[in-house]
């Protein structure tokens, strides 16, 4: 063989003591099966209630609901905000700003700036969608939409992308179209932060680094002849605050007569995996958007317009004010304690109670917070340093 072959095998042939670089999508699956089990997020214990508000242009606002008072602005410094939302452990704020691609981290007790993640990228428009939290508080799930810069023309995709994110390391562990199938739909995070809840007919318990069902909690199934399935409304009664279980209302279909729904509240057993108990609500709750509560979750404050939808029966379309309806229920029953009807400024709608119950907050166009007592009756406005942009975000210890 001639010299000149044997050259060329030698610079063909792999080098023995360098590994090939792996694949992105290789090295991401090593770092996730090399991931440790997440610890538990501790929540802040400072025993306070705060309202958080996106104010616009460009501000955070904290607000102590007890004396009706803002106690703290935090300046993004770079123009509107788009996210406000607090984390899991009830000790910073996430607030998404610099159009869309820089995510503070806010010090919730200071309201200073803890850090920045900025997801800028070039050649590309990156706007974040939303950010959520894996299971432990050291990765994010983040919604990005990622518009090509080309020399005379923009190319904008018909779907977002996921990107799995490293707080520490400040790298994007992984790149995917949808999320991993097993949390696609219906996930949170459990109290505790340490797995994935998913609320689907059944409650699936995840788990986080392997991404299988590793238990689940029936809710589909009757628990007894003539009931039909549980289907969760609204958020846990507990706020995340009993590692042990959850609290939620709940409507059944009755099975028989299919025009007909059950209502009440049913107490999840995460320690024994069951559904501990089930009141039925003796009366049909009222229609209404929503509903609102203090640290009491026996107690809840809803809200409607006049005639059923949003906006009411008198509004913004025959050019008056709204008029809309305010009920106070009692959880434990389901029964209407109180009803009143108003006629408000457009635009205003429930947003916050105060954590004893006494003051309910309506919010909307412009800067004023319109404050009622636990009688529904008019007690105040509330004028604030800039517009109200997105409501109230209600932070508990």
């Amino acid at each position: 063989m001639s010299a000149l072959a044997v050259a060329l095998l030698w610079f063909a042939a792999p080098a023995q003591d360098a590994p090939a670089t792996a694949a992105p999508q290789e090295r991401a699956d090593a770092a996730a099966s090399e991931r440790e089990a997440p610890q538990k997020i501790v929540r802040a214990e400072s025993g306070k209630t705060w309202f958080v508000m996106r104010m616009w242009p460009g501000k955070v606002v904290k607000f102590d609901p007890v004396t009706d008072e803002v106690v703290g602005v935090f300046d993004s410094g770079h123009g509107s905000g788009w996210m406000t939302q607090p984390t899991h452990d009830r000790r910073s704020i996430l607030h998404l700003t610099r159009q869309r691609t820089l995510v503070q981290v806010i010090d919730l007790e200071t309201m200073t700036l803890k850090d920045t993640f900025p997801f800028d990228e070039y050649g590309h428009i990156v706007r974040v969608q939303g950010v959520r939290e894996l299971p432990g508080g050291q990765r994010w799930y983040v919604q990005v939409e990622r518009i090509e810069r080309k020399t005379d023309t923009y190319v904008v995709p018909n779907e977002y992308e996921w990107l799995e994110y490293d707080l520490a390391e400040r790298e994007i562990v992984t790149r995917m179209k949808e999320l991993p199938k097993a949390i696609r739909r219906g996930a949170r995070l459990s109290p505790d932060g340490t797995q994935w809840h998913v609320f689907d007919s059944d409650l699936k318990i995840v788990d986080p680094v392997s991404l299988e069902e590793v238990g689940k909690i029936e809710l589909a199934k009757p628990m007894a002849p003539g009931m039909g399935a549980i289907s969760i409304r609204g958020d846990d009664l507990f706020d995340l605050r009993n590692p042990a279980a959850y609290r939620f209302a709940y409507s059944m279909r009755d099975p028989v007569d299919t025009n007909r729904t059950l209502y009440g509240i049913v107490d999840i057993d995460l320690v024994d995996k069951k559904v501990s108990r089930l009141s039925e609500w003796s009366t049909v709750p009222p229609r209404m958007w929503g509903y609102e509560r203090g640290d009491d979750q026996r107690i809840a404050v809803g809200a409607r317009g006049a005639s059923g939808g949003f906006g009411g029966g008198r509004g913004s379309s025959e050019y008056r004010d709204e008029e809309i309806v305010l009920f106070t229920l009692d959880m434990e029953t389901g029964k209407k304690l109180k009803e009143t009807r108003h006629i408000v400024r457009n635009g205003l709608y429930l947003t916050a109670v105060s954590p004893d119950g006494s003051k309910i907050y309506l919010t909307g166009r412009g800067n004023e917070l319109h404050v009622f007592d636990r009688d529904h009756k008019p007690l105040k406005v509330v004028s604030l340093p800039g517009e109200i942009d997105g409501g109230i975000n209600v932070v508990r210890p």
